[in-house]
């Protein structure tokens, strides 16, 4: 891959941005990317208007309807929320040491005895942060394998990658081509796979309702799951407080018909369904909200 003059300007702006957030005190880290996600929410209407829809639509389907001040607030929590993701990301690896300090009331006998088992799929949506899951997984010598979205540009992609793969001990990111043959290898080795599956990413998909209107999600894991026989469950960190997360791990129950194809699509569906419960808890921490989400409503509907 040819790598010009933009590709290592890229590369050394992240490396210094990752050395002077990850010298900063937690509270002004914290109180740095909460300016930045006002100032993003304040100077991207577009993307504004893209994220009230999503959430409108949410709140609606889970019966607590934000409109007008409400609804505003909302969506400047989002903007702070997702700046305050990336924050993590960057802040995270070199305190893996302290995650169980970082996650609260998490069970760890459980996960451990779930995971004791066999391959296991794990969904999540893009909500809270999961990293510090992976991170605790690697900690506890759980091998584990997650498909990864190969962005652009190529620095901006390896950097991410690097900061989600940190964990070692057994995690490993994969990226096309090549991803479904890995991840069912990994639940034949009794590997933990784990997959967000709350947007079409350009895999698989198969219609389904979220939040009461039609869309298309990815089927991978209830794929996954019916070849193999593995468990399903859905699993998210919500973000408490900063640099603090709470835990949520619902299984998804799941019994074969016969008919593999009816299967796939009823558990896509209640995977779908689970993911919208964790979502409605705190939407405003929703980060697939900056993405389209939903056929009918796109950046290009909402701009006219």
């Amino acid at each position: 891959m040819s790598r010009g003059p933009g590709y290592f300007l890229l590369r050394g702006g992240l490396a210094g941005a990752d050395l002077v957030i990850n010298l900063l005190p937690e509270g002004l880290a914290y109180g740095l990317a909460d300016l930045l996600g006002a100032a993003w929410y304040r100077f991207a209407p577009g993307r504004r208007r893209l994220v009230a829809a999503n959430l409108a639509r949410a709140t609606e389907a889970s019966g607590r309807p934000a409109r007008d001040a409400a609804l505003r607030r909302l969506v400047r929590d989002a903007f702070i929320a997702h700046a305050r993701y990336y924050l993590e990301v960057v802040r995270l690896p070199p305190r893996r040491d302290r995650i169980s300090t970082m996650v609260d009331d998490a069970d760890y006998e459980e996960l451990a005895e779930i995971l004791g088992h066999g391959g296991v799929v794990a969904v999540a949506a893009h909500y809270g942060n999961f990293e510090p899951a992976a991170a605790w997984l690697a900690a506890h010598g759980h091998p584990w394998v997650a498909p990864m979205e190969r962005l652009e540009p190529p620095a901006l992609f390896e950097y991410l990658a690097a900061r989600r793969g940190m964990s070692g001990g057994g995690g490993q990111l994969v990226v096309p081509p090549g991803v479904g043959r890995r991840l069912l290898q990994g639940l034949k080795r009794g590997e933990l796979v784990a997959i967000a599956a709350d947007r079409d990413v350009g895999s698989q998909t198969r219609e389904v309702t979220l939040f009461g209107h039609p869309t298309a999600v990815p089927d991978g894991p209830a794929t996954l799951a019916i070849l193999t026989g593995a468990p399903v469950f859905v699993g998210t960190l919500r973000r408490t407080r900063p640099g603090h997360f709470a835990t949520w791990l619902e299984r998804v129950p799941w019994s074969p018909s016969g008919d593999r194809d009816a299967d796939i699509g009823a558990l896509t569906q209640s995977i779908t369904d689970t993911m919208a419960r964790h979502v409605a808890v705190a939407p405003e921490q929703w980060w697939a909200a900056f993405q389209t989400l939903w056929p009918d409503l796109t950046p290009e509907s909402l701009d006219r």
